[in-house]
């Protein structure tokens, strides 16, 4: 374990249902991840995005392998596994998941409060101001933009200092403008404060703020791309079947 490596996955294997109804998820998939990074993950659907990204943050248990963050193994009991999530891992999803009776600043801070932590409101406002939200810390979610919402899940999601942030499909529910600025939000956590973020993503444009892209297929690491351009995104997406037939050979 190197002190740059904040994620590592060793042979993570995911099997759904029972002999008669046995769906193999994910088969065998090992990476590492460094501190500071951006990297998307993308695939046809039913390739594994999702069953990765639940393994890897300790959402879901996978049925062989292992998970480290931080160079911890990610074991134990569900509430253990709760309070690891709590004080290592950061989450954006589709969905806001915003408490529309909280204000944008109590929605923020929820976060440290179930963790048993004090919230340090000056520091939660400071990251929902950069964010720009810094006009709408008393406004609750009803009030806000599809945007506004999904940058306030962010600043949630930073606000406890995760070592990786995990976002699922995190433009998947705004326009083209407001998944613009979500999107380069994300880049600003990686570059300015050296935050972790694994994206699961299906738009090639997304993918192109991050510094890396995975590819996955029936449910194996089939490619990875540095440096990725939408256009030479979506050219490898129609390749998939290709490279799925090279890994089984």
């Amino acid at each position: 374990m190197t002190s740059t490596e904040v994620l590592r996955l060793e042979g993570l294997r995911k099997v759904h249902g029972d002999d008669d109804n046995r769906v193999v998820a994910l088969q065998d998939v090992s990476l590492r991840l460094a501190r500071g990074t951006f990297t998307a993950v993308m695939g046809p659907s039913g390739s594994g995005k999702s069953t990765l990204l639940q393994c890897a943050a300790g959402l879901d248990r996978p049925t062989a392998g292992r998970v480290f963050v931080d160079g911890r193994e990610m074991t134990g009991t569900e509430s253990e596994l709760t309070v690891f999530r709590r004080e290592h891992i950061g989450f954006v999803f589709q969905q806001f998941n915003l408490l529309p009776s909280l204000t944008v600043l109590q929605n923020v801070t929820l976060p440290l409060r179930l963790a048993g932590r004090r919230p340090d409101e000056a520091r939660a406002a400071e990251i929902l101001r950069g964010v720009g939200l810094g006009d709408r810390l008393g406004h609750r979610p009803p009030q806000l933009s599809g945007g506004q919402q999904q940058r306030t899940a962010i600043a949630r999601a930073l606000v406890a200092e995760p070592s990786v942030v995990f976002a699922d499909e995190p433009t998947g529910a705004l326009d083209t403008r407001s998944a613009r600025e979500v999107l380069k939000l994300l880049q600003q956590a990686v570059r300015a404060h050296g935050r972790t973020i694994v994206m699961v993503t299906h738009d090639p444009v997304a993918a192109a703020y991050a510094d890396a892209v995975l590819f996955l297929a029936d449910g194996r690491i089939v490619g990875r791309m540095a440096d990725p351009t939408a256009d030479a995104v979506a050219e490898r997406l129609t390749h998939l079947g290709d490279d799925v037939v090279r890994a089984g050979e």
